[in-house]
């Protein structure tokens, strides 16, 4: 019987019974020999696995070692540092630097935290600020502004000129920029900022009931984007009559998913659908912004092809610059959208912001509010068009533009790493270090600043050099914001026009809360009530 059931199942084989017994046996050879393999590479795995393991927990013990002279807050964990309660901290409303600013309360003027494997050290010193601002050895850390090279996977600032970390390049992509922000360029613009402001203007008159709230954050973000997109690119966009902009909408969902891209990293690779379908309405966003753009740059190098009169704004600046993009290698048709969406994010979200919070501290402070109006009708009398030559009339709204900024800055932070071991305040910082420059937090220092809290513009009366590198809103040295002068002529001529139309009467409820979406804005959005000036 077993060689004829042989026989049924193996018709090709001799009729040799033992031929089944070594197929058998070759099956259980070959199933054995299986097993071993799975269990050599598990086991294998979990030997990489626990290496791995150990060489994390080895580098973290020698990193906490070696930062462990630093004062700062116990970690709450081995592995994630400080996380947690930055975590913590924001869940419950709060926000980064009103966490360091505690920190500084407790720890002093130098301390440090630990987010995961990487140190961060704050030192509140003004010279210890001058070497890092003025050496150039000391680069801009790269993991500290991936975020916004790229969001969720899709290309956003790149390696623009407030992304690129290599000195060199920074310094020649600069080079590109400087004929845009010369003195001569800049009182061109006048006619742009006045008529752009007399839209806003306009467009408040409707609202001037003194029973609607009005969120002049909304109002002002919309007018600088107008702005820019005039001024740099000669795009007409129209959003200040628009409450309704895909150009608005795409702008807020991109800052929105960077916020995003910060407190959550994984939701770049996270499988779920919900968060691929996020990734994907941010991509669309910022395709959207730099579709844009490249619309934009295209008609411009066709019209100079077909030889027609240019406007003189930063894109043909750019353009002659880089020989219609074709003179550098380095910068083509993507690096100069890197560029377009950079000034949008950096000329628009800092100004509509510090407009915000000026409003809310005048709001706060009508003593200095009627000051500022008493000034602002000095200068301009009966005229309703700002002069360049007015601006430096307007001493004292330069002085509350400047104190909003020291409490309020929008761009609170910026940061390098070392490039060799620097000593402050007789603590040193080892070289690879991660140092953090908050304004925020400067801007609150009573070693500096005396009553810091306080809202008071008359401290900028006095010498400013004892405060020079304390005081850093647009931030000092080689890597200062380039629109610095743009951005205070853009603010005096909105606000001159403003206060000089209207009286502004803050929606009760609104403290001094702040948002932080990349950048940091009045939580409340500035809500006031509008009536006409007398």
């Amino acid at each position: 019987m077993f060689y004829h059931l042989a026989r049924q199942q193996l018709p090709e084989t001799p009729t040799r019974p033992w031929c089944v017994l070594n197929l058998h046996l070759d099956h259980i050879m070959e199933l054995f020999s299986c097993t071993t393999l799975v269990l050599a590479l598990l086991i294998l795995f979990a030997a990489l696995l626990f290496s791995g393991l150990l060489f994390v927990m080895v580098y973290l013990t020698y990193l906490h070692r070696k930062f462990a002279h630093i004062p700062g807050p116990k970690r709450d964990s081995f592995f994630t540092g400080n996380l947690t309660s930055l975590r913590l901290r924001v869940h419950k409303g709060s926000n980064l630097p009103e966490y360091l600013y505690d920190l500084m309360k407790e720890y002093g003027a130098v301390y440090h935290i630990f987010l995961i494997h990487r140190p961060i050290v704050l030192a509140l010193d003004a010279p210890f600020h001058k070497e890092i601002f003025t050496t150039v050895a000391h680069i801009k850390p790269i993991s500290g502004y991936r975020y916004l090279c790229s969001v969720l996977g899709t290309r956003f600032l790149g390696n623009g000129l407030i992304t690129e970390t290599v000195p060199t390049k920074h310094a020649k992509r600069r080079t590109l920029f400087n004929p845009a922000f010369h003195r001569k360029y800049l009182i061109s613009l006048m006619d742009q900022f006045n008529f752009s402001a007399d839209v806003l203007v306009n467009r408040l008159v409707t609202l001037a009931d003194g029973k609607t709230e009005v969120a002049m954050l909304d109002e002002f973000n919309r007018l600088t984007l107008d702005v820019i997109a005039k001024v740099a690119f000669g795009l007409q966009l129209n959003i200040t009559e628009e409450t309704e902009s895909p150009f608005v909408r795409a702008m807020t969902t991109t800052l929105q998913g960077i916020q995003i891209s910060f407190r959550a990293p994984w939701k770049e690779f996270s499988p779920l659908p919900s968060d691929r379908q996020y990734r994907r309405q941010v991509a669309e966003a910022i395709t959207f912004l730099r579709e844009t753009g490249r619309e934009c740059v295209k008609r411009r190098l066709e019209a100079k092809r077909r030889g027609e009169d240019l406007p003189q704004d930063i894109l043909t600046y750019i353009l002659q610059a880089s020989d219609d993009l074709e003179g550098d290698e380095n910068f083509k048709m993507e690096e100069m959208l890197d560029e377009f969406v950079s000034f949008f994010l950096a000329g628009q979200e800092t100004t509509a912001n510090t407009l915000a919070f000026a409003l809310v501290e005048l709001g706060h402070h009508p003593d200095v509010m009627h000051r500022l109006k008493t000034e602002t009708l000095a200068v301009m009398g009966d005229s309703d068009y700002a002069e360049y030559s007015d601006l430096g009339k307007l001493d004292y709204m330069m002085m509350v533009l400047k104190e909003t900024l020291r409490l309020w800055s929008p761009a609170f932070s910026t940061s390098r790493e070392l490039a060799y071991d620097v000593e402050v305040r007789g603590y040193k910082i080892p070289a690879g270090a991660t140092i953090w420059l908050n304004s925020y937090v400067m801007g609150r220092n009573e070693e500096y600043f005396q009553n810091a809290l306080e809202f008071d513009p008359d401290r900028f009366k006095s010498n400013e050099d004892q405060t020079q590198y304390a005081y850093f809103p647009f931030s000092k040295g080689h890597r200062s914001c380039i629109g610095q002068p743009f951005a205070l002529i853009e603010a005096r001529v909105i606000l001159a026009k403003l206060l000089k139309k209207f009286n502004f009467k803050l929606v009760p409820g609104q403290g001094f809360e702040i948002l932080q979406e990349l950048t940091l804005k009045p939580k409340g959005r500035c809500k006031n009530y509008i009536t006409l000036a007398e």
